[in-house]
């Protein structure tokens, strides 16, 4: 076997590996790597949306969760819980108006 008869073959400089099920890896390019990076993103903001600043957080979470699924990875359960933060941070707000509100409105202000 010759020299010439040899092909070396280099990974595209912009593939990362990724451990799969059964120990073997496979290269990702960085625009799945992304995609990934914004889904984990969008599903965590959600999560922590729920117990602190979900009309912050709710949002994010959302565009996040957008940004992934234009790169091709679904990010479903990030989108669901940013929309949940998000209404939820709304009603907190009517709701605490509503009772400041009733409570000038008693005590005579």
């Amino acid at each position: 076997m010759s020299h010439s008869d040899q092909s070396f073959q280099q990974p595209p400089a912009q593939q990362f590996p990724s451990e799969q099920p059964g120990g073997f890896y496979m290269t990702q390019s960085a625009q799945q790597v992304e995609a990934e990076k914004a889904a984990q993103m969008s599903l965590i903001l959600g999560i922590l949306g729920l117990f602190f600043f979900g009309l912050v957080l709710g949002p994010i979470a959302i565009i996040q969760a957008n940004k992934a699924e234009k790169l091709g990875k679904a990010a479903t359960a990030g989108k669901v819980l940013g929309w949940i933060d998000t209404i939820w941070g709304l009603l907190a707000i009517v709701i605490f108006f509503l009772m400041m509100g009733s409570i000038l409105a008693m005590s005579g202000y």
